[in-house]
């Protein structure tokens, strides 16, 4: 970047003789002010990647033959509105023997990574429900661990009422490892959740919390 600025100076000899004031102009003057590099911008949300702990130079998880992007929506459809809702959600948290089953914060446990609002599908992310997207880099090793902390601030139980694990990378060999690995039904207390995420091109979980 180079900045051109016309400088002028202004000399007055004598208050009382104004005739011998004169204003000089200088020659513009020029420099060059050094400008940091840019790096392109990444995606947004950004995605769950390990770049700080492995290299991102190799691309492990490619997309199936034949498959398509899946058409995330709700599987619920409600027909409160949202000040409605938010309305029984104060009612509720009034009673005297209502507990918060709300999660109050979702994080990738090996990076550190915080899952919040900006990962939200619009509309679904409100009182009592929440929907996330979260992309999954396609530099994250297949047999990489992601595990998913869930925190609350009562002590809840949260089931894992159902899943879809159907689109496995297609660089992915051992096909098997994915449709046999088993996750528990519940957790109680301490919420980690071991995601066979960095194996499969799209995957999805359906999770509840209740009181323990």
């Amino acid at each position: 970047v180079v900045s051109i600025t016309a400088i002028y100076l202004l000399n007055l000899t004598d208050d009382s003789d104004m005739s011998n004031g004169s204003v000089e102009s200088l020659q513009p003057t020029a420099w060059s002010s050094p400008v940091p590099p840019t790096s392109p911008p990444g995606p947004w949300p950004p995605d769950v990647d390990f770049c700080e702990l492995l290299y991102c130079d190799h691309v492990y998880c490619c997309p199936p033959v034949g498959s398509t992007e899946p058409n995330i929506t709700s599987t619920q459809t409600s027909h409160m509105s949202e000040k409605r809702k938010e309305q029984l959600y104060d009612q509720m948290k009034l009673a005297g023997d209502w507990t918060n089953t709300t999660i109050q914060s979702f994080l990738i446990k090996e990076s550190q990574q915080v899952i919040d609002s900006k990962y939200c599908l619009r509309a679904e992310c409100g009182p009592g429900r929440y929907v996330f997207r979260v992309p999954v880099s396609q530099f994250v090793p297949v047999n990489m661990r992601v595990t998913l902390i869930m925190n609350s601030t009562e002590l809840l139980v949260v089931h894992l009422c159902s899943l879809d694990e159907s689109a496995p990378c297609s660089a992915l060999l051992d096909l098997d490892s994915v449709s046999g690995s088993r996750y528990p039904s519940n957790t109680q207390g301490e919420h980690e959740w071991n995601l066979h995420v960095a194996r499969l091109y799209h995957s999805s979980y359906h999770f509840r919390s209740t009181v323990a």
